[in-house]
Protein backbone atom coordinates (compact mmCIF):
# COMPACT_ATOMS: atom_id res chain seq x y z
CA UNK A 1 0.00 0.00 0.00
CA UNK A 2 1.42 3.41 -0.54
CA UNK A 3 3.77 2.23 -3.20
CA UNK A 4 1.52 1.45 -6.14
CA UNK A 5 -1.69 3.27 -7.43
CA UNK A 6 -5.25 1.82 -6.96
CA UNK A 7 -3.79 -1.07 -4.26
CA UNK A 8 -4.36 -0.14 -0.69
CA UNK A 9 -5.88 -3.59 0.72
CA UNK A 10 -5.36 -7.26 0.09
CA UNK A 11 -8.28 -7.45 -1.80
CA UNK A 12 -7.01 -5.00 -4.13
CA UNK A 13 -4.05 -7.01 -4.53
CA UNK A 14 -6.11 -10.16 -5.23
CA UNK A 15 -8.02 -8.16 -7.94
CA UNK A 16 -4.95 -7.28 -9.64
CA UNK A 17 -3.49 -10.88 -9.42
CA UNK A 18 -6.43 -11.97 -11.46
CA UNK A 19 -6.01 -12.89 -15.17
CA UNK A 20 -7.42 -12.83 -18.24
CA UNK A 21 -5.26 -15.41 -19.94
CA UNK A 22 -1.33 -16.99 -19.66
CA UNK A 23 0.09 -13.59 -21.46
CA UNK A 24 -2.03 -11.58 -19.08
CA UNK A 25 -0.20 -13.96 -16.22
CA UNK A 26 3.01 -13.10 -17.64
CA UNK A 27 2.71 -9.52 -17.26
CA UNK A 28 1.42 -9.62 -13.90
CA UNK A 29 4.37 -11.64 -13.08
CA UNK A 30 6.91 -8.84 -14.31
CA UNK A 31 5.10 -6.73 -12.47
CA UNK A 32 5.40 -8.29 -9.04
CA UNK A 33 9.28 -8.62 -9.56
CA UNK A 34 9.56 -4.72 -9.72
CA UNK A 35 8.99 -4.74 -5.86
CA UNK A 36 11.96 -7.10 -4.62
CA UNK A 37 14.38 -4.02 -4.43
CA UNK A 38 17.06 -5.69 -1.50
CA UNK A 39 18.88 -9.16 -1.32
CA UNK A 40 17.60 -9.66 1.63
CA UNK A 41 13.92 -9.32 -0.04
CA UNK A 42 14.93 -12.93 -1.30
CA UNK A 43 16.30 -14.32 2.55
CA UNK A 44 12.44 -13.09 3.54
CA UNK A 45 10.48 -14.58 1.35
CA UNK A 46 12.42 -17.98 1.08
CA UNK A 47 11.77 -18.00 4.87
CA UNK A 48 8.44 -17.22 4.89
CA UNK A 49 7.76 -19.90 2.24
CA UNK A 50 9.25 -22.82 3.70
CA UNK A 51 7.47 -21.75 6.99
CA UNK A 52 4.24 -21.71 4.75
CA UNK A 53 4.75 -24.72 3.78
CA UNK A 54 5.93 -26.62 6.90
CA UNK A 55 2.45 -25.37 8.21
CA UNK A 56 0.60 -27.67 5.12
CA UNK A 57 2.69 -30.59 6.68
CA UNK A 58 5.34 -30.71 3.86
CA UNK A 59 8.22 -32.12 4.83
CA UNK A 60 10.24 -31.76 1.69
CA UNK A 61 10.20 -28.81 -0.80
CA UNK A 62 12.32 -28.34 -4.26
CA UNK A 63 11.74 -24.19 -4.58
CA UNK A 64 12.10 -23.01 -8.33
CA UNK A 65 13.35 -19.42 -8.85
CA UNK A 66 14.78 -16.91 -11.25
CA UNK A 67 17.39 -14.93 -9.98
CA UNK A 68 17.66 -13.03 -13.67
CA UNK A 69 14.05 -11.91 -13.35
CA UNK A 70 15.09 -9.61 -10.49
CA UNK A 71 16.69 -6.33 -11.17
CA UNK A 72 18.24 -5.59 -7.58
CA UNK A 73 21.07 -3.31 -6.74
CA UNK A 74 24.52 -4.44 -8.85
CA UNK A 75 24.27 -8.40 -7.75
CA UNK A 76 25.15 -11.94 -8.65
CA UNK A 77 23.09 -14.82 -9.20
CA UNK A 78 25.28 -16.43 -6.90
CA UNK A 79 24.80 -13.21 -4.20
CA UNK A 80 20.89 -13.57 -4.32
CA UNK A 81 21.08 -17.35 -4.02
CA UNK A 82 23.03 -16.71 -0.34
CA UNK A 83 20.16 -14.71 0.53
CA UNK A 84 17.53 -17.43 -0.47
CA UNK A 85 20.05 -20.33 1.20
CA UNK A 86 19.72 -18.33 4.59
CA UNK A 87 16.41 -17.55 4.41
CA UNK A 88 15.61 -21.47 3.52
CA UNK A 89 18.08 -22.39 6.09
CA UNK A 90 16.26 -20.44 8.81
CA UNK A 91 13.10 -21.87 7.99
CA UNK A 92 15.16 -25.33 8.34
CA UNK A 93 15.90 -24.31 11.66
CA UNK A 94 12.41 -23.50 13.28
CA UNK A 95 10.50 -26.13 11.65
CA UNK A 96 12.06 -29.04 10.51
CA UNK A 97 11.67 -29.01 6.84
CA UNK A 98 13.55 -30.82 4.34
CA UNK A 99 14.51 -28.27 0.91
CA UNK A 100 16.68 -28.00 -1.93
CA UNK A 101 16.78 -25.17 -4.77
CA UNK A 102 15.58 -25.19 -8.48
CA UNK A 103 16.89 -22.45 -10.55
CA UNK A 104 14.53 -21.47 -13.48
CA UNK A 105 15.73 -19.96 -16.52
CA UNK A 106 13.42 -18.30 -18.58
CA UNK A 107 12.97 -18.40 -22.03
CA UNK A 108 13.75 -15.13 -22.73
CA UNK A 109 17.27 -15.35 -21.40
CA UNK A 110 20.02 -16.19 -24.03
CA UNK A 111 21.97 -19.80 -23.67
CA UNK A 112 25.38 -17.95 -22.65
CA UNK A 113 23.49 -15.97 -19.63
CA UNK A 114 22.03 -19.61 -18.70
CA UNK A 115 25.56 -20.70 -18.70
CA UNK A 116 27.22 -17.66 -17.18
CA UNK A 117 24.41 -18.47 -13.93
CA UNK A 118 25.08 -21.95 -13.87
CA UNK A 119 29.29 -21.16 -13.49
CA UNK A 120 28.10 -18.42 -10.57
CA UNK A 121 26.06 -20.79 -8.97
CA UNK A 122 29.58 -23.49 -8.81
CA UNK A 123 29.56 -23.29 -4.73
CA UNK A 124 25.79 -24.69 -4.62
CA UNK A 125 25.93 -27.36 -6.69
CA UNK A 126 25.86 -30.72 -5.29
CA UNK A 127 24.17 -29.50 -1.89
CA UNK A 128 21.31 -26.81 -1.54
CA UNK A 129 21.67 -26.58 -5.54
CA UNK A 130 19.00 -29.51 -6.97
CA UNK A 131 18.11 -29.12 -10.66
CA UNK A 132 17.57 -26.30 -13.22
CA UNK A 133 14.44 -25.95 -14.91
CA UNK A 134 13.28 -23.82 -18.04
CA UNK A 135 10.34 -21.42 -17.88
CA UNK A 136 8.76 -18.66 -19.59
CA UNK A 137 5.93 -17.52 -21.08
CA UNK A 138 7.41 -18.85 -24.85
CA UNK A 139 6.85 -22.57 -24.53
CA UNK A 140 6.48 -22.78 -28.44
CA UNK A 141 9.75 -21.45 -29.30
CA UNK A 142 12.23 -23.97 -30.23
CA UNK A 143 14.41 -25.58 -27.22
CA UNK A 144 17.39 -26.68 -29.37
CA UNK A 145 19.41 -23.06 -28.15
CA UNK A 146 19.34 -24.55 -24.37
CA UNK A 147 20.38 -28.49 -25.21
CA UNK A 148 24.40 -27.30 -24.24
CA UNK A 149 23.12 -25.71 -21.27
CA UNK A 150 21.27 -28.79 -20.12
CA UNK A 151 24.08 -31.23 -20.82
CA UNK A 152 26.15 -28.57 -18.85
CA UNK A 153 23.71 -28.94 -15.90
CA UNK A 154 24.18 -32.52 -16.05
CA UNK A 155 27.47 -32.94 -16.45
CA UNK A 156 27.63 -30.49 -12.87
CA UNK A 157 25.14 -33.78 -11.34
CA UNK A 158 22.39 -31.31 -11.31
CA UNK A 159 18.92 -32.68 -12.36
CA UNK A 160 16.98 -31.08 -15.11
CA UNK A 161 13.14 -30.10 -15.65
CA UNK A 162 11.40 -28.22 -18.47
CA UNK A 163 8.31 -26.59 -18.52
CA UNK A 164 6.00 -27.23 -21.33
CA UNK A 165 2.56 -28.29 -22.26
CA UNK A 166 0.93 -25.59 -20.87
CA UNK A 167 0.58 -22.48 -22.79
CA UNK A 168 1.93 -24.42 -26.11
CA UNK A 169 0.66 -28.15 -26.63
CA UNK A 170 1.99 -31.25 -26.60
CA UNK A 171 4.75 -30.68 -29.36
CA UNK A 172 6.37 -28.65 -26.42
CA UNK A 173 6.32 -31.71 -24.21
CA UNK A 174 7.78 -33.48 -27.06
CA UNK A 175 10.50 -30.97 -27.54
CA UNK A 176 11.71 -30.84 -23.90
CA UNK A 177 11.50 -35.10 -23.70
CA UNK A 178 13.65 -35.68 -27.13
CA UNK A 179 15.92 -32.88 -27.18
CA UNK A 180 16.37 -32.27 -23.39
CA UNK A 181 16.00 -34.99 -21.57
CA UNK A 182 14.42 -33.95 -18.63
CA UNK A 183 13.78 -36.18 -15.62
CA UNK A 184 10.41 -33.75 -14.79
CA UNK A 185 7.94 -31.78 -16.55
CA UNK A 186 5.88 -28.20 -15.41
CA UNK A 187 2.25 -28.48 -15.99
CA UNK A 188 2.86 -31.20 -19.38
CA UNK A 189 -1.40 -31.39 -18.73
CA UNK A 190 -1.75 -30.63 -22.90
CA UNK A 191 -0.13 -34.24 -24.08
CA UNK A 192 -3.74 -35.55 -23.07
CA UNK A 193 -4.01 -34.27 -26.68
CA UNK A 194 -1.27 -36.42 -28.24
CA UNK A 195 -1.87 -40.33 -27.26
CA UNK A 196 1.69 -41.37 -28.57
CA UNK A 197 2.82 -38.70 -26.14
CA UNK A 198 0.70 -40.55 -23.19
CA UNK A 199 1.94 -43.53 -24.05
CA UNK A 200 5.63 -42.21 -24.27
CA UNK A 201 5.53 -40.73 -20.53
CA UNK A 202 3.60 -43.52 -18.94
CA UNK A 203 6.29 -45.82 -20.18
CA UNK A 204 8.95 -44.05 -19.08
CA UNK A 205 7.14 -42.48 -15.83
CA UNK A 206 8.21 -39.31 -16.33
CA UNK A 207 6.70 -37.38 -14.09
CA UNK A 208 4.27 -34.29 -14.35
CA UNK A 209 4.29 -31.10 -12.25
CA UNK A 210 0.21 -30.71 -12.18
CA UNK A 211 -0.98 -27.07 -10.89
CA UNK A 212 -4.48 -27.25 -11.75
CA UNK A 213 -5.69 -23.97 -10.04
CA UNK A 214 -2.69 -22.21 -11.79
CA UNK A 215 -4.42 -23.95 -15.38
CA UNK A 216 -7.32 -22.35 -14.95
CA UNK A 217 -6.61 -19.24 -13.32
CA UNK A 218 -4.48 -18.40 -16.63
CA UNK A 219 -7.03 -20.02 -19.11
CA UNK A 220 -5.03 -23.07 -20.17
CA UNK A 221 -8.89 -24.77 -19.50
CA UNK A 222 -11.96 -23.01 -19.05
CA UNK A 223 -12.95 -24.86 -15.56
CA UNK A 224 -11.45 -27.17 -13.09
CA UNK A 225 -14.56 -29.62 -14.48
CA UNK A 226 -12.56 -29.20 -17.98
CA UNK A 227 -8.84 -29.89 -16.72
CA UNK A 228 -7.10 -32.92 -17.84
CA UNK A 229 -5.36 -34.20 -14.11
CA UNK A 230 -8.65 -37.05 -13.64
CA UNK A 231 -8.15 -38.46 -17.25
CA UNK A 232 -4.19 -38.29 -16.91
CA UNK A 233 -4.43 -39.79 -13.64
CA UNK A 234 -6.98 -42.56 -14.44
CA UNK A 235 -3.95 -43.51 -17.64
CA UNK A 236 -1.45 -44.72 -15.55
CA UNK A 237 0.67 -41.27 -15.97
CA UNK A 238 3.27 -39.96 -12.75
CA UNK A 239 1.08 -37.07 -11.83
CA UNK A 240 2.26 -35.04 -8.93
CA UNK A 241 0.32 -32.44 -7.31
CA UNK A 242 1.71 -28.93 -6.99
CA UNK A 243 0.42 -25.08 -6.38
CA UNK A 244 2.92 -23.11 -8.71
CA UNK A 245 2.86 -19.36 -7.68
CA UNK A 246 0.72 -20.11 -4.53
CA UNK A 247 0.68 -16.40 -4.24
CA UNK A 248 -0.29 -15.71 -7.59
CA UNK A 249 -3.15 -18.27 -7.80
CA UNK A 250 -4.54 -17.65 -4.45
CA UNK A 251 -3.73 -21.02 -3.51
CA UNK A 252 -1.90 -23.50 -0.97
CA UNK A 253 -0.90 -27.25 -2.08
CA UNK A 254 -3.44 -28.29 0.94
CA UNK A 255 -6.26 -26.50 -1.62
CA UNK A 256 -4.81 -28.20 -4.26
CA UNK A 257 -5.56 -31.44 -2.24
CA UNK A 258 -8.73 -30.34 -1.61
CA UNK A 259 -10.06 -29.14 -4.83
CA UNK A 260 -8.87 -33.12 -6.31
CA UNK A 261 -11.22 -34.11 -3.55
CA UNK A 262 -14.69 -32.28 -3.90
CA UNK A 263 -14.37 -31.10 -6.91
CA UNK A 264 -12.72 -33.51 -9.59
CA UNK A 265 -13.67 -37.26 -7.74
CA UNK A 266 -10.68 -37.96 -6.42
CA UNK A 267 -10.38 -40.87 -3.10
CA UNK A 268 -8.42 -40.64 -0.06
CA UNK A 269 -6.44 -43.66 -1.69
CA UNK A 270 -5.86 -41.39 -5.19
CA UNK A 271 -4.52 -38.74 -2.89
CA UNK A 272 -2.01 -41.00 -0.95
CA UNK A 273 -0.83 -42.27 -4.69
CA UNK A 274 -0.56 -38.71 -5.75
CA UNK A 275 1.61 -37.70 -3.12
CA UNK A 276 3.98 -41.19 -3.06
CA UNK A 277 4.66 -39.53 -6.81
CA UNK A 278 5.44 -36.51 -5.43
CA UNK A 279 8.08 -38.85 -3.06
CA UNK A 280 9.43 -40.95 -5.81
CA UNK A 281 9.71 -37.57 -8.19
CA UNK A 282 11.59 -35.78 -5.96
CA UNK A 283 15.49 -35.14 -6.31
CA UNK A 284 16.48 -36.06 -3.33
CA UNK A 285 18.70 -39.52 -2.95
CA UNK A 286 17.61 -42.64 -2.91
CA UNK A 287 18.26 -43.50 0.46
CA UNK A 288 16.61 -40.17 1.45
CA UNK A 289 13.95 -40.83 -0.75
CA UNK A 290 13.19 -44.25 0.26
CA UNK A 291 12.79 -42.50 4.11
CA UNK A 292 10.38 -39.60 2.61
CA UNK A 293 7.95 -42.73 1.01
CA UNK A 294 8.40 -44.72 4.33
CA UNK A 295 6.90 -41.45 6.38
CA UNK A 296 4.41 -40.85 3.56
CA UNK A 297 3.04 -44.64 4.23
CA UNK A 298 2.67 -43.93 8.01
CA UNK A 299 1.09 -40.80 7.82
CA UNK A 300 -1.08 -42.11 5.33
CA UNK A 301 -1.91 -45.39 7.64
CA UNK A 302 -2.80 -43.22 10.67
CA UNK A 303 -5.01 -41.12 8.43
CA UNK A 304 -7.28 -44.05 7.65
CA UNK A 305 -7.37 -45.18 11.59
CA UNK A 306 -8.42 -41.72 12.14
CA UNK A 307 -11.32 -42.37 8.87
CA UNK A 308 -11.57 -45.88 10.47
Amino acid sequence: AGTEPGIQTVDDLRERLDYADFAHFIERWKWTNRFLGEESDFEEIAYQVLRDLSRQNVAYAELSYSPGDYVVRPSSAREKTAYVRDGCEKARAETGIRWGLKIDFCRADSPSECLRILDDLAPWVGGDLVGIDLGGGRQGDPVAPYVPVFEAARERGLHTVAHAGESAGPASVWAVVDELGVERIGHGVRACEDPDLVELLKERRLPLEVCVTSNVMTGVYPSLAAHPIRSLFEQGLAVTVNSDDPTMFHTTLSDEYLVLLRDLGFTPEDLKTLSMNGAEASFLPEVEKSGLRAKFEEEWRALGSERG
